[in-house]
């Protein structure tokens, strides 16, 4: 009697454990979403201020705003992932001073990345690495192009980067992960510098419920 009682105590208490325990998320298809704090950390640049004099002035930039990423990704197994993304970064802008044109002289940058994705899980925490390229897109706009309508546009510079980033992961529900994440697109050639993104992120896995759970 004893060990029937025995027996029965731990299939309850084995059985509150999977119901309230850990979200082991399990392989499959993911879509989610980020929002943070962006720096491009671009540099001081000639902007032309549209007067007689003086015709240009040494602007230095504020370099952050809010950003955002768009992305999707598959899971391999609980210590991997790879994801395809698309992150707008806030503009660096250049305010003369005092101000001596009509719009505001900006650097727009965008990007296009694929990363591979590490992470080591404890109960529903996760911590992650990130490692990858991704394609920037940096377009100069206002008076930091030429103001005469005779001189060439200065168009979109493109540029592969390398990108690195770590972060902390929680998984709400079985199928719902928030997270908080940093990750910078490193400088190279076309004027790029770093691009750094602090962001708070959440997603949705596409992974079977009882699956997802050591069931499986």
């Amino acid at each position: 009697m004893h060990t029937k009682n025995t027996k029965r105590l731990s299939a309850l208490i084995i059985a509150g454990s999977i119901a309230t325990g850990a979200h082991a998320i399990g392989p499959g298809f993911y879509l989610g979403a980020q929002a943070g704090a962006t720096n491009l950390h671009n540099t001081t640049q000639t902007v032309q201020t549209g007067l007689a004099s003086p015709a240009t002035q040494s602007v230095t930039p504020s370099n952050t705003g809010i950003g955002e990423r768009m992305f999707m990704g598959v899971g391999i197994n609980k210590y991997a992932a790879a994801e395809l993304g698309y992150t707008h970064y806030a503009p660096s802008t250049y305010k003369t001073s005092p101000s001596a044109i009509a719009n505001t002289p900006a650097i727009r940058e965008n990007g296009v990345d694929i990363v591979g994705k590490a992470m080591y899980p404890f109960e529903s925490f996760a911590i992650f690495g990130k490692l990858g390229a991704i394609m920037m897109s940096r377009t100069p706009s206002g008076s930091l192009q030429p103001l005469s309508p005779t001189a060439p546009r200065i168009t979109a510079t493109n540029n592969f980067h390398p990108l690195l980033g770590a972060g902390v992961s929680y998984e709400l529900t079985p199928n719902w992960v928030t997270d908080l994440s940093w990750t910078r697109a490193l400088k190279g050639g076309g004027g790029f510098q770093n691009a750094d993104f602090i962001a708070v992120g959440i997603s949705y896995h596409f992974v079977d419920k009882y699956c997802g759970q050591f069931l499986c």
